[in-house]
């Protein structure tokens, strides 16, 4: 036997080889492996938006021609369900705003000046939207975790025996907090907004701090804390029944 013949089974054994090393490979090729699945899920590796890239972002949208950007404070929150970025800044003008973006695509959800939180009767429209027909049983702005928000309770026969409360941002409205809790709703009152509304045609620039439902004399009344054109604080009680404003008085903060 010559060299030549030698070599040509061993030829044939390679190419044999190699055609089933390709067979093999293109069967698998039809198959979605373990890997290829966990890459496929949705939302699997999703990332978010570096934080340092929304904070380029904000001062290039809103520092003017000169980028004139001071950032306050940005961190990650969940709002409605959602992930968010919060950066408070001084823009442009020199005045504190707040931008609100998805913490996965980095788009611009929400912007807000914050020089003064939005009035009460924004609040109780965007609760109306999320709850139509609930009664609002008592409202209040306070600071938490270093941000002002409205909290407000809700009753309602579609929450049953509960009540809820909603903790909102009070410069955009956006809910960071929506829970319930277990208490037996009150019965019809006038709403909360027809107090509000009547209040203002004495004080036109009032912001609406806090209210709340109680009994005086034995009547269902409004508390309602509020701050006037003058930022001078005052105590309201209205006839939650009729609307009559029964006591209207400079309310000094240990009265609260």
């Amino acid at each position: 036997m010559n060299v030549f013949s030698f070599r040509i089974p061993m030829v044939l054994g390679v190419l044999a080889g190699i055609a089933l090393s390709l067979s093999a490979a293109f069967a698998a090729g039809n198959q979605p492996s373990a890997t290829s699945v966990h890459l496929e899920q949705p939302g699997k590796l999703r990332s978010m938006v570096p934080l340092d890239q929304l904070i380029v972002t904000t001062r290039n949208t809103f520092g003017g021609k000169a980028s004139n950007v001071v950032i306050h404070s940005a961190r990650l929150l969940e709002e409605e369900r959602q992930k968010v970025f919060v950066i408070d800044f001084i823009g442009a003008n020199n005045k504190m705003e707040r931008v609100v973006y998805d913490a996965f695509s980095g788009r611009l959800i929400d912007h807000a000046p914050m020089q003064a939180p939005l009035p009460m009767e924004e609040i109780l429209s965007k609760v109306d939207s999320k709850y139509p027909g609930a009664n609002r049983i008592r409202t209040w702005l306070e600071r938490q975790d270093g941000s002002m928000v409205y909290v407000i309770e809700l009753a309602d026969k579609q929450f049953g025996v509960k009540r809820r409360q909603l903790t909102m941002d009070a410069y955009t409205g956006r809910v960071i907090l929506d829970a319930t809790y277990d208490m037996k709703p009150d019965g019809k009152q006038v709403s909360l907004e027809q107090i509000i509304k009547n209040a203002r045609k004495k004080y036109r620039g009032m912001i609406v701090l806090r209210t709340r439902s109680s009994m005086k004399d034995n009547m269902k009344v409004r508390e309602i804390i509020f701050l006037d054109d003058n930022r001078i604080r005052h105590k309201m009680i209205v006839n939650a029944v009729t609307g009559e404003v029964m006591e209207d008085r400079i309310s000094p903060l240990g009265w609260i």
